[in-house]
């Protein structure tokens, strides 16, 4: 059995892999006292050159306490909103699930359908091997997966052309990286990682994509196509090639079927009559047909003589005449349709753009490398987009080799979950396989939308239960309500997950998950390049399974003996299985135990595969069935589909009723639908967002930091708004995933649709479909927006604002009362948050930001006003004071410029562990705007909370009279006042609790090992403080601080050469700015900073700035104190901790 119990010293530093998403980077695991409590990058692994935000947001996600610990059974109706869950044991849960499986199973495999989330965004990928052979041993055909909005077209369609799934990009050698509807700084870090390995080698960067990423911004060329005419670009683009002839045109000859003979009437391949082994080609020279065994490679000097265009008519002795044309020809022809002009038009790409893309792929010759993802994937005519990149790519004839997209070798190993487990017939039983034969459901890969109906109808059966791994339907799929009732009709639902989701509540059984740290995982092969793919680790579990939660593999492992498969299962022991994975590389689990950062086995790397010969000369050739790759497919023209690339397109199409284009995207601070919960990414990325262009917003009456609804076919969502300029006037770029709360920062979550949902998906319909994969329009839907019916009117830049009341709260702390200058109503705020001012001193405008003090209404309120509260500043620097303007100057009546209330440092008012709240000075404020709103909106469901606020003396002690009477009236509220210089009259009244500061002994007294704390005031007094807390056992994710940085210098038009200085390797260089980021000019000098994507996203490469101001050039959440050297340039001479 894999081991379940850590021992370890109290202290300890483990490598592993983080399974989160795709990337799958190697990390260094920091546990203490049996805790995780940091992951960071492991230096040497091939993944490992940096790591997320995501995952060095483990701890978090390890220690949560909302996560599932036991298996839990539904006592109550599904229709009744709250399921009554109810603990059981394993033994019970498995015994249940067992019985009632084999009963079904009984009336047939087919009608229990399984659904799994996505191994590549999930720690799913663990256990997927196991999975699958569960599913395909029982026998059921019907697996949502979700694969057809997913990899399906990269890793399934892509053999219509090459016979294999898309290889992995070799970046770091490539002359040219193209990336097509990719963003792997979101998605796949160690991907970004090699683009900027080839960037730094040279490589030029093509970038296809409606929006302008993050790696579009850095590109030589960055290509906006309207959403879903891809696939027209790309014949464009061929046409180009072939019209100029800068294509491989020996690799299309010897290695594709453009010479291969198609019979016109019937759309085959004609074939030797005598040796139907042997396709037919026309010899130029010789004026007649010729047979080719493709079994053998075509000499060059025959390749360069056969026909690629014409028409050719064959005689074969007691046939009827046979009219046919080389396949290149048909190819060729679907390519010419699409000359500048038409492609300009449709695409929205100038011409003059597509003819740079044309001499960058042309200039590249056969080194480019591409990747495309879900912005092929995601709409109704994904497959023919996939075709057209795939046959452009081909004309590259970079194909496996240096440089190029790679099939890397990767150690041999025992498949456990091949399609061969299923029995005999039932494949043929997958839904929606007739409507699509050549799609997902052949290999047993189904959609929701033909679960849902079955669950329904009973057709072609009934399905009566649903087993789920993970995954969470109703928010990552169209249809939300649809999938509620269908779900609520089935007759058994089991699921395994971390947390509760709007889709495991309709479960009947729920089964605890442990995350990738409480459990051993194998991974065979890391995928990014050739070191990363001869890379084998069995990743140790770094602490013990939380509660009773157990892996999926062995979920699957238990189930597959109850049910009379114990031998296939290795009678549930993983170790035994997983022996017999690693046994064709003469490895097993104990070696790999004593090595837990892995072991890299010598792979010869071989390239150009398909010329390879075996011991009878046939050369490997490809997976297909002409053996060459295939521009026209004859596979395809059989089925009724376009045998050559064919443009059609996207469906729906806008119209006066929905006149926009919906793009719905990832954002990437989180895996898909999950960790919104988490407050270190919630931070991040607090709110869903919808980005439009600043002339749409105008026309439809919409600022930044509104509430836009967005209209589909299906329903409607309220995000907010984000302003991006780069985008086109007709596109809505929607993030989709958002329903979790996150209590730690008083996020409230989401309902799943209608009112108050921002689930973009309960917007769509699942209606319209790519005929062959069943691919949804998730990026080319069409919608309209209109301002959300959200009270409170959001406004942008500084609005003026009326001092209704201006009152002296201390000796040197004053409020202001604020109220709109016309009538406006305000809208609300979370306690915790701040707002910008301005202030005309002196003929100069000064900018200040102050935490909001006032109770913060749950909505828009007639006559609400906004309060700030600021102490007088005796500092001699500061000129002029804003304070002492504020404290002196300004009076009632008076107006002052106000941005948008915001920030990130947000407090719950509701939470199920104590809250400790430590404030030095005026840091009471956001804290008093909390206990404002519970006070103002009822204590009655209020957590524990202990205010231990700091002050000098009495004499400086603000708002001590209103605490006082907040203690009354909230029964959960202590508060310590500690005074470091108490006056006589302090000791005299006894009105302080604690003299001195807030040191060790008053933390321990107050803080429980289970409090969230929350800390507001000098960034000294807050280092001090997150040092003992720590000391104290408190977990960094648990404490929670808000400061305050200066007005950010402007960068100067003619910036200066500034001295670096690395403290910790006491090395310096000198920036120059020619060099771009801190980070390119370090490389330039031969010096490695920590890096990641190299764009800002993954903050792999933060650094603590030690002294010294930065300018970042581009909007990110970076933490106060720390630089993103790809992103920032030196305003002075720094020193950074490196």
């Amino acid at each position: 059995m894999a081991s379940t119990t850590l021992t370890t010293t109290p202290a300890a530093a483990l490598p592993g892999f983080c399974t989160l998403c795709r990337s799958r980077c190697g990390t260094l695991n920091h546990v203490q006292n049996g805790k995780l409590v940091a992951v960071e990058a492991l230096a040497g692994h091939p993944t490992g050159r940096g790591t997320c935000a995501k995952g060095r947001a483990a701890p978090e996600l390890v220690n949560h306490p909302e996560r599932i610990l036991y298996p839990l059974k539904r006592t109550r109706p599904k229709n009744g909103g709250d399921p009554g869950w109810k603990r059981i044991s394993w033994e019970e849960a498995l015994t249940e699930i067992a019985d009632r499986l084999n009963e079904i199973h009984a009336r047939g495999a087919e009608r229990v359908a399984f659904a799994v989330t996505t191994p590549s965004g999930t720690p799913l990928s663990d256990s997927i091997d196991w999975v699958e052979r569960f599913i395909r041993s029982f026998g059921s055909p019907n697996t949502i997966y979700g694969t057809e909005i997913c990899n399906w077209h990269k890793d399934v369609a892509h053999t219509f052309t090459f016979g294999c799934g898309t290889p992995n990009a070799d970046y770091a050698n490539a002359r040219l990286n193209v990336l097509w509807g990719h963003n792997p700084s979101h998605v796949w870090l160690s991907q970004a990682g090699e683009l900027g390995v080839g960037q730094q080698a040279g490589a030029r960067l093509l970038v296809i994509d409606p929006r302008e990423t993050s790696h579009a911004r850095q590109a030589d060329l960055w290509l906006a196509p309207h959403p879903g005419t891809d696939g027209a670009l790309a014949l464009s683009i061929a046409h180009q090639l072939i019209l100029t002839g800068r294509f491989d045109v020996d690799f299309i000859r010897l290695w594709s079927n453009a010479c291969l003979l198609v019979d016109v009437a019937t759309g085959r391949y004609v074939r030797d009559p005598l040796n139907p082994e042997r396709f037919m080609a026309w010899h130029s020279e010789q004026g007649a047909p010729i047979g080719l065994d493709n079994r053998f490679k075509t000499s060059e000097s025959l390749a360069a003589q056969l026909a690629l265009e014409g028409e050719y008519e064959l005689h074969p002795e007691s046939m009827e005449v046979i009219r046919c044309r080389p396949a290149w020809s048909y190819y060729r022809q679907a390519c010419a349709e699409w000359p500048l002009e038409r492609a300009e038009q449709v695409t929205g790409v100038k011409a003059e753009q597509i003819l740079r893309a044309v001499t960058l792929i042309g200039e590249a010759g056969d080194a480019v490398s591409y990747h495309g993802w879900t912005g092929i994937g995601q709409h109704t005519n994904a497959t023919q987009t996939e075709r057209a990149i795939a046959t452009l790519y081909a004309l590259t004839g970079s194909f496996d080799r240096p440089g190029g997209n790679r099939r890397w070798s990767t150690p041999p190993s025992n498949s456990v979950n091949g399609l061969e487990l299923m029995p005999e017939g039932q494949r043929e039983k997958a839904l929606g396989l007739g409507k699509r034969p050549l799609g997902p459901a052949a290999s047993g890969w189904v959609t929701a939308e033909d679960v849902y109906a079955a669950i329904e109808s009973g057709v072609p059966y009934p399905i009566e239960a649903l087993f789920c791994f993970g995954g969470n339907m109703l928010v990552s799929q169209p249809e939300a309500e649809r999938g509620e009732r269908a779900l609520a009709a089935l007759n058994f639902h089991v699921h395994c997950d971390l947390f509760h989701t709007p889709t495991n509540a309709f479960a009947d059984i729920l089964l605890p998950v442990n995350t990738p740290w409480e459990r051993e995982g194998l991974r065979i092969g890391f995928e990014i390049n050739a070191e990363a793919a001869r890379h084998v680790q069995l990743r140790p579990a770094m602490v013990s399974p939380r509660g009773e939660s157990r892996a999926d593999y062995q979920i699957a492992l238990d189930l597959g003996c109850r049910l009379g498969m114990a031998e296939a299962f290795f009678h549930g022991d993983i170790e035994q299985g997983w022996n017999h994975m690693l046994a064709p590389m003469g490895l097993d689990v104990a070696t790999l135990r004593r090595r837990p950062e892995g072991i890299r086995l010598p792979l010869e790397q071989l390239t150009e595969r398909h010329t390879l010969l075996d011991a009878k000369g046939h050369c490997q050739g490809f997976s297909t069935l002409s053996r060459r790759v295939e521009l026209y497919s004859q596979t395809l023209a059989e089925n009724g589909y376009p045998a050559v690339p064919s443009y059609v397109p996207p469906q729906p199409a806008t119209s006066a009723e929905w006149p926009l284009t919906l793009i719905t995207v990832k954002n990437g601070y989180y895996c898909h639908s999950q960790q919104r919960q988490l407050a270190s990414l919630r931070r991040r990325a607090p709110e869903p967002s919808v980005s439009i262009s600043p002339a749409l917003a105008k026309a439809k009456g919409l600022v930044e930091g509104a509430w836009a609804e967005i209209l589909g076919e299906q329903g409607s969502a309220q995000l907010c708004v984000k302003l991006d300029e780069n985008l086109s006037n007709n596109l809505v770029v929607a993030e989709y995933g958002w329903w979790q709360a996150c209590h730690d920062l008083g996020r409230s979550g989401y309902a799943l649709h209608g009112l108050g949902s921002a689930n973009i998906n309960a917007a769509l319909s699942a209606r319209r479909r790519d005929p062959l994969s069943g691919a949804l329009p998730l990026r080319s839907a069409a919608c309209d927006l209109r301002p959300a019916e959200i009270p409170g009117t959001r406004w942008s830049g500084f609005r003026p604002m009326r001092i209704s009341a201006k009152i002296q709260e201390s000796e040197d702390v004053t409020s202001l009362w604020l109220t709109p200058s016309s009538d406006f109503p305000l809208p609300s705020y979370l306690p915790g948050q701040h707002a910008t001012f301005r202030f005309s001193i002196d003929g100069a405008w000064i900018e200040r930001t102050y935490s909001l003090s006032g109770a913060a209404p749950a909505q828009s309120t007639s006559g609400m006003s906004y309060r700030i509260s600021v102490r007088r500043s005796h500092s001699l620097i500061e000129s002029p004071s804003v304070s002492q303007h504020i404290h002196d100057q300004l009076q009632a009546g008076m107006e002052i410029g106000m941005k948008m209330p915001g920030g990130n440092f947000t407090l719950p008012l509701r939470h199920r562990h104590p809250l400790v709240l430590i404030a030095g000075g005026i840091g009471i404020t956001p804290f008093l705007s909390l206990l404002e709103t519970l006070d103002s909106q009822g204590a009655g469901t209020m957590p524990s909370v202990t205010l231990l606020y700091a002050n000098r003396s009495g004499q400086s002690h603000a708002f001590r009279e209103r605490l006082k009477e907040l203690c009354q009236r909230l029964p959960r509220l202590q508060v310590l006042d500690v005074y470091s210089e108490p006056s006589p009259s302090d000791i005299a009244d006894g009105a302080f609790d604690h003299a001195g500061i807030v040191d060790e002994q008053l933390l321990f007294s107050h803080v429980g090992h289970d409090a969230r704390v929350y800390l507001c005031g000098p960034t000294v007094m807050m280092d001090a403080l997150r040092g003992l807390l720590v000391a104290q056992g408190i977990l960094p994710f648990e404490i929670f601080h808000e400061a305050f940085s200066a007005p950010s210098r402007p960068v100067l038009d003619a910036m200066q050469p500034r001295r670096i200085h690395l403290a910790r390797s006491q090395r310096e260089f000198v920036w120059q700015p020619q060099h771009g980021s801190l980070l390119e000019s370090a490389e330039k000098q031969g010096i490695q900073l920590p890096s990641g994507c190299r764009v800002g996203q993954c903050e792999s490469c933060s650094l603590t700035l030690m002294e010294g101001d930065v300018h970042v050039l581009v909007d990110t959440p970076a933490e106060e104190g720390r630089c993103l050297t790809c992103q920032s340039v030196p305003l002075t001479d720094l020193s950074l901790d490196a």
